[in-house]
């Protein structure tokens, strides 16, 4: 039984790129040495008077040309005026005027990021980094910025370093785990993400992503509980109510509740409509409910409002393969890797389709990759063990494969199938044969599996009364 590919989920709110995090308040302001027009400015904005701030910050500049202060505060205004290329300028001329100032490289590099420019984010947060080695903003941002291009092992070494530098930086945990859950690794990711919501609980993106996860111990529910109590206030936002209600889809989506799913996430729909998280969720539930059409046009406007969501690309190939279009999903799949040859899951998904077509040796080619990019994702490995049956008749060798494969995931339900099977198996060599484990194994494939999974329920359900009888 090929592991079949599943719609991935999208980290609501995660902040990969953009975020107060990124952007520092000027480094003169910190040590309260503003001069006095841009003191101005910045209090301003702090009162939320954007246009006064707007106005202050040009004068100060008029004023002090050559004040690289001045030019930093502009360019913080500027980047919350969404003045991308005003903002880059500004802090562009405060670097040259002070090159020693590490909060300006930073800056400069969060507003490049935001531009769409990750190679010259990466440049201006690795001078930052020179300038000050244990600046933990600075590594973080760099961990986006790399994460951007595509270099998800030196992203994770960065968000790994900069939870070294600061314990308690909360994107940086939520950034790590995000990375993790790239790479297939559901509890290190879960861990990574209560950690930040235990760390900062008014950041939304962690406690988000947790009920996305589906870990129902690592969600923090006293957020939750805060989260809905701000909603239910008059006035409130759309996006905190939207946020409420993806918390509790994602909940029933946990549950197999998908009518309940769907409903939920397309009311936090109409009260978001441009979230493209929420579109590419509920088309993870849609095809759950065998809604092809409604999966795909909910991917189609998430990719109209950003081109670039691999995700919902990838989306869009798996529900061509469950719905029987493989060369649909192939050329989909395809598409994608020439786009981004590091995207394993759309290796993993190119790998799951060939290997339905018998191309064991394609199928196998592209598994490897996968398993190259993310070495720790449980289900690749789950696969390459299955290819090895039908090209090295190995048994002792998937075997192996197989306890990797559950040490990794212990809940990979196809998996304990798999090893339960193997070790029931009259045709296993007698010295890998062990009736114990192997009933052990098929039922707790029956705890886990769904009830839709009628095939594999039969075939564990039909090994179990074979071993009984032939205990």
């Amino acid at each position: 039984m090929v592991r079949l590919p599943r719609l991935m989920p999208l980290c609501l709110a995660l902040t990969l790129a953009c975020g107060a995090l990124l952007e520092a308040a000027p480094a003169a302001q910190a040590r309260g040495e503003l001069p006095a027009r841009a003191r101005a400015a910045y209090r301003a904005l702090l009162q939320g008077d954007l246009r006064r701030a707007d106005v202050e910050s040009a004068l100060a500049v008029r004023e002090q040309e050559r004040s690289a202060v001045a030019w930093s505060v502009r360019g913080f205004i500027l980047s919350r005026r969404g003045d991308k290329d005003g903002a880059v300028d500004a802090y562009r001329r405060a670097v040259k005027l002070d090159p020693l100032d590490p909060v300006a490289r930073n800056n400069l590099g969060a507003v490049l990021l935001d531009s769409g420019k990750p190679d010259n984010a990466v440049i201006a947060f690795s001078h930052a980094l020179r300038l000050r080695p244990r600046y933990a903003d600075a590594r973080n941002n760099l961990g986006a910025a790399l994460e951007r291009q595509g270099h998800l092992v030196e992203a994770r070494r960065s968000y790994e370093a900069a939870t070294v530098l600061d314990p308690k930086h909360a994107q940086a945990h939520n950034n790590l785990g995000a990375v993790q859950l790239k790479a297939g690794e559901i509890g290190p990711a879960a861990a990574s993400f209560a950690k930040a919501a235990a760390l900062d609980p008014e950041f939304a993106a962690p406690a988000l992503n947790l009920a996305l996860v589906g870990d129902p111990k690592d969600r923090d529910d006293a957020f939750f509980a805060r989260l809905r109590a701000a909603a239910a206030k008059p006035g409130a936002s759309a996006t905190v109510k939207a946020r409420v209600l993806a918390i509790r889809a994602g909940r029933e989506a946990d549950a197999s509740r998908w009518e309940q799913a769907r409903s939920l996430y397309l009311q936090a729909l109409r009260l978001t409509p441009r979230d493209t998280a929420l579109l590419n969720n509920v088309a993870v539930v849609e095809d759950q409910l065998g809604l092809d059409r409604e999966a795909i046009l909910h991917l189609g406007q998430a990719l109209e409002l950003d081109p670039d969501l691999e995700v919902a690309q990838n989306n869009i190939g798996i529900v061509h393969v469950h719905r029987g279009r493989p060369d649909l999903a192939k050329s989909v799949f395809a598409d994608l890797l020439q786009q981004d040859p590091k995207f394993h899951r759309a290796h993993y998904n190119l790998g799951v389709v060939l290997a339905s077509e018998g191309k064991v040796a394609e199928a196998r080619r592209s598994f490897q990759a996968a398993a190259r990019l993310a070495p720790r994702d449980a289900s690749v490995r789950y696969n390459l063990a299955l290819l090895s049956r039908r090209q090295d008749g190995d048994p002792s060798q998937e075997l192996r494969a197989y306890r990797e494969v559950l040490r990794l995931d212990p809940k990979l339900v196809e998996a304990h199938l798999a090893i339960g099977m193997l070790l029931a198996d009259p045709s296993t060599p007698a010295r890998l044969r062990d009736p114990a484990a192997a009933a052990r194994h098929l039922r707790t494939f029956l705890e886990l599996a769904m009830d839709s999974d009628e095939e594999g329920r039969g075939q564990a359900t039909d090994w179990l009364a074979w071993l009984e009888a032939n205990g």
